[in-house]
């Protein structure tokens, strides 16, 4: 009962040495919770006032959002939560910093244990006591107004639980920081130091991959610093306050969070441990442990320069001598630097030079092994008998992928769950291939981002740069987009069962013309465009244009759209059916005129490349190149026609270079024109195809220069 009542005591006492972070932790909660509830209702309120909310309903869903966006995750709290943490882990063991202090809490007759339980305690008390007060403020707050309900009280208690363990972490280093150090500045430099070190070389290995390494790629894998509390609020708070089910966010918040439990068990154990080893002469020096010294050398220095020589590479325009020579200096000038914290005294600049060496040598190995890629990370390619599937993304496609909640899904992720080629030997050809030719001389050059399933478990992501314009290349992605594992893996609609689910309608546009095909007909249209797709190949993708396109609409507002090709027969004939289906290529007969504009792009490419100084000499500075011209004959018209296609219907397969990007087009119908374009606009565009612009179309249109 004695022990008991004199930790108690203890921590009663430490209580009253810090009023003034009780003041503060309290202010901070309450101006974080009780503020943001105060604003984000406010705002709905008015918005309602104004009259953008039509229902009560609709308003209070959004006053019930605004409530979890304020008591919930945000990526406005966790900043307050770094510094708390911070603030109370320095100031309840500040007192190490002073000698005096030191042999005045030594002598009294108090265990060494129970002084640091009472102060480590305390400060968890403070931050708990003052979060549950600011939080419980909120809840008043947006309660008076009606704004809660169970999904705010659920999303406030996790949001807690995750504000709470990485207030921990950040509290657990501080205090680790302090038991290392001797003063108050070079704890904070420690603590920045441990906070910042993870995602610094993360950052440095970024960099330099992207810098020197072709076949770098970051789809397929979770690149991103697995021990950085500070880079998982960056990353996941945004994402968990965007999403609606709780049980959602259960499963990304609740692992991130048990990692974070962990980081911090393992901070708090080596604060006890340099706390049971420091010695009482250790207050007022820079860092308690000499060993510890060179250490840090290392750990910073080495990073530091490299970080520099990356920011010198970029400010240079990629010059590898600059950055060499930024790595050395900066890791010299590192290394000085902390000589002088570590002792104070400008005259220990040069001291313990074989750590220094260590540095510079450390650093400049890290940058020859990624300038001359020693690891051979760029010469990998796996054996064929040792791949179990592939998964490629394709830079040249975008689609948008959704679960079954209508959740969006990042393209690679959905790739990599879904696509499992196990005919390899295309994928490896070109990937040898690419290996032998020089990126800088591809035509048509695209990538495609590379996961190889390796039999023994592990996965590879590379990047392989493939040539369109090479017949090699084009079997080889031929005999890719043909298998079923492929197709499967990049259409959803081919899987999908519920992908239908919640259509509220289906629209069919060939550019001019947007029709309307009731909702009911979803899912015949969908199995005759997966069937048609059997045609399909790479070949197709980036030689021929599509002649429509086919958008589903959603309940919840969002849409999916597929391309519909001359060929597609099946889909054409279900579209006839539904009596919306119209040629994409336009009748003469139907328009009014048509307005051609050159924009004449060599000019000013030209203007471009002789520099600013001669472009203000030729008073060239800010000429206007472009000529338009309006063609309203007939004849003229049908050539035009015969030549352009949609901009609407470009392919989505990235064929850049399928059409003119020098011209524009600009076509206008006859008012009484019985063909059912869109009233709604007055003209559409047009794009010239590749090699076909009329002659007299670029005589007409040909930059004449009146002086």
């Amino acid at each position: 009962m004695t022990s008991r009542n004199s930790f108690w005591a203890s921590c009663r006492e430490n209580h009253k040495r810090r009023i003034w972070v009780w003041i503060v932790a309290l202010i901070l909660q309450l101006l974080v919770y009780g503020g943001m509830t105060i604003v984000y209702l406010s705002r709905i309120r008015g918005y309602y006032e104004e009259g953008t909310y039509r229902t009560v309903q609709a308003f209070r869903e959004a006053m019930y959002q605004a409530a979890r966006d304020a008591l919930g995750f945000s990526d406005n709290v966790f900043p307050f939560v770094i510094f708390l943490g911070a603030i109370i882990g320095m100031q309840g063991f500040s007192y190490l910093y002073d000698r005096r202090k030191v042999d005045l809490y030594h002598s009294v007759p108090v265990a060494k244990s129970r002084r640091f339980a009472a102060v480590y305690v305390n400060g968890l008390t403070i931050y708990f006591v003052s979060g549950m007060v600011g939080l419980l403020c909120g809840m008043i707050l947006a309660g008076a107004q009606g704004a809660v309900n169970a999904l705010v009280l659920a999303d406030a208690g996790m949001a807690f639980l995750w504000n709470l363990l990485l207030f921990l972490v950040c509290y657990h280093m501080m205090i680790l920081a302090v038991m290392v150090t001797g003063s108050r500045f070079v704890t904070v430099c420690v603590f920045l130091a441990f906070s910042l070190f993870e995602p610094c070389v993360y950052e440095i290995c970024e960099a330099f991959s992207l810098d020197f390494y072709d076949t770098y790629a970051k789809s397929f894998t979770d690149s991103a610093p697995k021990f950085s509390a500070y880079y998982d609020c960056i990353t996941y708070a945004g994402r968990l306050k965007d999403m609606t089910e709780v049980g959602e966010k259960a499963k990304v918040a609740f692992p991130i969070m048990g990692r974070w439990l962990l980081l911090a068990a393992v901070f708090l154990a080596f604060t006890w441990i340099a706390y049971r080893r420091r010695a009482s002469e250790a207050a007022g020096k820079s860092i308690a442990f000499s060993w510890l010294k060179p250490v840090l050398k290392v750990a910073v220095g080495i990073p530091g320069a490299l970080l520099i020589g990356a920011l010198v590479y970029d400010a240079s325009h990629n010059s590898e001598t600059l950055m060499a020579m930024g790595i050395i200096v900066s890791a010299i000038l590192l290394c000085a630097a902390l000589e002088v914290l570590y002792a104070f005294d400008i005259r220990c600049i040069i001291k313990n030079l074989p750590s220094t060496g260590i540095v510079v040598v450390g650093a400049l190995a890290i940058f020859c092994t990624f300038k001359w890629d020693l690891t051979g990370y760029d010469s990998y390619i796996p054996k064929q008998n040792k791949v179990e599937s592939i998964a490629i993304l394709l830079d040249c496609y975008y689609d948008e992928y959704w679960d079954e909640n209508r959740q969006y899904i990042p393209a690679d992720e959905y790739i990599k769950e879904n696509m499992f080629l196990t005919d390899a030997e295309p994928v490896l050809a070109l990937a040898q291939m690419a290996q032998q030719t020089d990126i800088g001389d591809m035509g048509q050059g695209r990538t495609l981002h590379v996961l190889y399933r390796l039999k023994s478990g592990r996965e590879k992501v590379r990047r392989v740069a493939v040539d369109y314009n090479d017949p090699q290349t084009e079997a080889y992605l031929n005999r890719i987009f043909q298998s079923d594992e492929f197709q499967h893996g990049i259409f959803q609609m081919m899987t999908d069962e519920n992908y239908c689910d919640g259509l509220t309608k289906i629209r069919y546009s060939n550019g001019p013309v947007r029709a309307t095909i009731p909702a009911k007909e979803a899912e015949a249209l969908r199995t005759a465009w997966i069937r048609d797709m059997e045609q399909f190949d790479f070949t197709m993708a980036k030689d021929v244009m599509p002649c429509g396109q086919i958008t589903m609409d959603y309940a919840d507002y969002s849409y999916r759209q597929w391309y519909v090709y001359d060929t597609f027969a099946e889909t054409i004939a279900c579209l006839e059916k539904n009596e919306a289906f119209y040629p994409a290529k336009l009748n003469a007969k139907d328009i009014d005129y048509i307005t051609v504009t050159n924009y004449h792009n060599e000019l000013m490419q030209e203007d471009m490349e002789i520099g600013i100084e001669a472009r203000e000499a030729a008073q060239a500075y800010d000429v206007d190149y472009t000529v338009k011209e309006t063609f309203s004959d007939q004849a003229q018209i049908e050539q035009i026609l015969s030549a352009s296609h949609s901009t609407y219907l470009v392919s989505p397969w990235g064929n850049y270079e399928g059409t003119e990007n020098n011209y524009s087009v600009e076509v206008v119908f006859k008012k009484d024109s019985a063909y059912p374009y869109d009233r709604n606009a007055y003209y559409f565009n047009y794009e010239f195809i590749k090699g076909q612009v009329p002659d007299f179309v670029a005589e007409a249109t040909e930059y004449i220069d009146i002086e």
